[in-house]
């Protein structure tokens, strides 16, 4: 359950607990026994975590709808970090444009820019992404298809993300594009990059949930 749905419970445990302590009481029973009696009228903390994880209600999103969670979500995620940044990127250009149009920017310099752009858009964001589902998946005890799924997506549709980002001076200031595209002829490309994105990742979480079914075998 998640940590407002926990909260519910608990309050809703307190009033029923406190209603069957206010009976008890009206029967003639001493406070003691009050409390005894309710506390084994409502039942032991085992019956009653089992009752309330049972109701879909109280679970978590990521519980109720894994495959939407750990499969969208993954992929809304990395594409609205992706849009922001580029907004960002662009938004700032537009206010340094007349200082841009006065100064000079060396073509290495400008392919630098485009290279650590290209680095942190492409590589570090889908990795960071995929990342926390993963983590989130083994926070939760998902079914393991569910962020395998969602990492193999999101790493296929980051492999096959254009972008650019040039800052150049003078007469043609600030040059900026993103697109998603697939070429039949050049799939090797993509396929290397995808495989390099989600493997690490799916590894990770499969090893993590290998130890802990170990772990949890042995006690």
């Amino acid at each position: 359950m998640g940590p407002r749905y926990i909260q519910r419970a608990l309050v809703e445990i307190e009033t029923h607990f406190a209603q069957l302590i206010e009976e008890e009481l009206n029967r003639g029973a001493s406070d003691a026994e009050a409390r005894l009696k309710a506390g084994r009228r409502l039942g032991s903390n085992e019956v009653l975590v089992q009752g309330y994880a049972a109701r879909p209600e109280l679970r978590a999103w990521s519980r109720r709808w894994p495959a939407i969670w750990f499969t969208l979500m993954a992929l809304v995620s990395y594409f609205v970090l992706l849009a922001s940044s580029l907004a960002i990127v662009c938004a700032g250009a537009e206010l340094m444009r007349d200082y841009l149009h006065q100064i000079h920017i060396a073509p290495k310099v400008t392919l630098r820019i485009d290279l650590a752009a290209r680095i942190l858009l492409l590589w570090l964001y889908p990795w960071c992404v995929a990342g926390m589902f993963a983590v989130l998946a083994y926070r939760r005890r998902a079914a393991l298809r569910w962020p395998v799924t969602g990492i193999i997506v999101l790493s296929v549709f980051a492999s096959l993300v254009n972008v650019t980002v040039m800052f150049t001076g003078g007469m043609n200031p600030g040059e900026f594009g993103a697109g998603i595209g697939i070429s039949t002829k050049a799939l090797a490309e993509p396929l290397m990059h995808a495989m390099l994105l989600g493997l690490p990742t799916l590894v990770a979480l499969w090893l993590a949930k290998r130890y802990r079914r170990r772990d949890t075998s042995a006690t």
